[in-house]
């Protein structure tokens, strides 16, 4: 009986097919997804990841089905990990960075689930990649990929002040603000600290829900931050000083909130500080003839008010120099008028008795003892003799006890300082003259 080529090619495919059953009967391998619960997840927060397992194959069942999958660094299995599913979960295994499952059976064209839950431990796109899944009769399926976004609050800080401050200035205030600029709510204790600069002494720190000290200059609390949001603003009060420097910065530092982002945790408040009083003369120089006064302008500022009376003083002075103010005291700005007066020598004649009697009278008086002498005297020599003392005698008087000097202001120059003071706040300020005597 002879074969034609056709019944040949049946005989050869026939004895393929006995040989080897599974080139006629070759499987799918199974197939693997997964996917987590939200795309994103809050730091220290759980999120459920969901696995599932298909069998695509019809009508053959596949058996020893495995799969293993590591979570990457910033993700942990949570503990309690809430396993669960329609795959048979005796068949998982869970540990803290992953999930293995070996020898299970996934009916004919049917799929079963496994889910976990996942604790995110770092920030950022958290990406989990499954190892290719197994099976007995499919062999090497492929890899399921999923990723989490992990979001974390950021707690920022700010400090401000309105306009200048004033030295010396009781009640200047900032204001701290605590933000959460984050998609995330914070989940823990967040405490200010403040630095004040030198010059500026705290005097009052509050703010609502708020728990604040003078010292240290700290104010803390436990509520949630909500994503997006600011806290109630803080109020510092500070008293400045008379000899605060003229700018200072003022710096406020935020921590805790379970935030991981710690550049944006401090802010600077550099801060303007104008003198509550200022005096300013208005020509710095002066000259006078020793004896008469000179005159010049000083302009006067109170700046914030609550400065009462101002006065003024002088110092430096030479002799026999005084100084006056027109007006004596101001409450507002405004010009005052500073007279510097000297004094001069002069001559003059004065005469026994004060001026009760007229200077012709000393000299009759004088001649008449003069002629008394003579007259009554027991000798001629004598008498002359005293005649003539009580002639010279006359004459001194005349030409020396008769006439007297005062004193003047010497020349050369002065630096005459003028101190304005107020009569409220402490508040002081100087100008300097310098006046030139001739």
């Amino acid at each position: 009986m002879e074969f034609t080529f056709s019944k040949r090619l049946v005989v050869v495919l026939c004895v393929l097919a006995c040989a080897w059953p599974g080139l006629a009967l070759a499987q799918s391998p199974p197939t693997i997804v997964k996917a987590f619960s939200a795309p994103t997840v809050g730091l220290n927060e759980s999120v459920t990841l969901t696995f599932t397992i298909t069998n695509p194959n019809p009508a053959t069942d596949l058996t020893g089905v495995a799969f293993n999958d590591n979570m990457p660094a910033g993700l942990l299995i949570a503990n309690p990990d809430s396993l669960g599913g329609t795959c048979d979960t005796s068949l998982v295994t869970t540990f803290a960075t992953g999930i293995n499952m070996v020898g299970a059976t996934i009916l004919a064209n049917s799929s079963c689930t496994i889910s976990v839950d996942v604790l995110a431990t770092g920030a950022g796109d958290q990406v989990n990649t499954t190892d290719p899944i197994t099976s007995i009769e499919g062999g090497t399926g492929g890899t399921a990929t999923a990723t989490v976004t992990v979001v974390v609050p950021d707690v920022t800080i700010a400090l401000s002040h309105t306009g200048n401050f004033l030295h010396p200035q009781t009640g200047a205030t900032y204001t701290i603000t605590v933000s959460n600029p984050s998609t995330a709510d914070t989940s823990a204790l967040i405490t200010v600290n403040d630095s004040l600069p030198a010059g500026l002494t705290a005097t009052a720190l509050a703010g609502p829900n708020w728990n604040c000290t003078l010292s240290p200059l700290q104010c803390a609390r436990g509520d949630t931050l909500f994503a997006g949001t600011s806290f109630e603003p803080i109020t510092l009060t500070v008293d400045v000083a008379n000899n605060a420097a003229s700018s200072v910065t003022n710096t406020a530092t935020v921590s805790g909130g379970g935030e991981t982002n710690t550049a944006n945790d401090s802010a600077s408040d550099p801060t303007q500080i104008d003198p509550a009083l200022a005096l300013v003369a208005q020509t710095t120089s002066a000259t006078v003839t020793a004896g008469k006064a000179a005159t010049t302008v000083l302009n006067v500022t109170a700046n914030g008010g609550g400065l009462g009376a101002i006065t003024f003083a002088c110092s430096g002075l030479p002799a026999l120099a005084s100084c006056s103010f027109n007006p004596s005291s101001v409450t507002v700005s405004g010009p005052v008028n500073l007279i510097l007066t000297t004094a001069g020598s002069s001559s003059s004649s004065s005469w026994p008795g004060s001026g009760r009697f007229p200077p012709a009278s000393y000299l009759v008086w004088f001649a008449f003892l003069s002629l008394a002498v003579l007259c009554f005297g027991r000798s001629r020599k004598l008498r002359w003799r005293l005649a003539g003392a009580i002639a010279c005698v006359a004459l001194l008087a005349l030409a020396g006890c008769g006439s007297s000097k005062s004193a003047r202001t010497p020349a050369g120059t002065f630096a005459v300082t003028v101190t304005a003071s107020s009569a409220t706040g402490g508040a002081t300020a100087t100008s300097t003259v310098n006046l030139t005597v001739q």
